[in-house]
């Protein structure tokens, strides 16, 4: 069973290629710190080993954008995301109500895409600007 402990910064190592497709660690911090009534952010543990971090932001009441999610590089290829993603997603129902939980992934990140069709988010739309490749995903409580 894995647990989510509030956070106040990702402390997660992800692969150098892997830096581009989230936000930099001190702009999560500023996310963090500069939106306490809307911004929740939380450490992944699957017992006491750190594996992940997870940040969602309430744009209405019970629907969450799950705005940055990452499995640090040394639990990667073991299914550690999925199961993070799982859990949290009930966790949120339970805790927090939620009704929905969208998100979106850079196009061309296939690892994302599979994570996030493997625990049942669905496609809504691909943004297809010259500045902007991005697929957008919900899941429905």
């Amino acid at each position: 069973m894995m647990d989510f402990v509030r956070s106040e910064e990702m402390k997660v190592t992800l692969a150098p290629e892997q830096e581009d497709m989230l936000s930099a660690k001190d702009t999560i911090r500023t996310i963090i710190s500069d939106n306490p009534d809307t911004v929740m952010a939380f450490d992944i543990f699957d017992e006491d080993d750190l594996i992940g971090f997870i940040l969602v932001n309430r744009f209405e009441d019970h629907k969450y954008f799950l705005w940055e999610f990452a499995i640090d590089i040394s639990r990667q290829g073991q299914h550690k995301g999925t199961a993070a993603l799982t859990e949290f997603i009930e966790s949120m129902r339970t805790r927090h109500d939620a009704k929905v939980i969208t998100t979106t992934y850079i196009y061309g990140n296939d690892r994302a895409g599979q994570v996030y069709e493997n625990v049942g988010f669905t496609e809504t739309d691909v943004v297809n600007e010259p500045d902007c490749h991005e697929v957008n995903m919900a899941y429905y409580l």
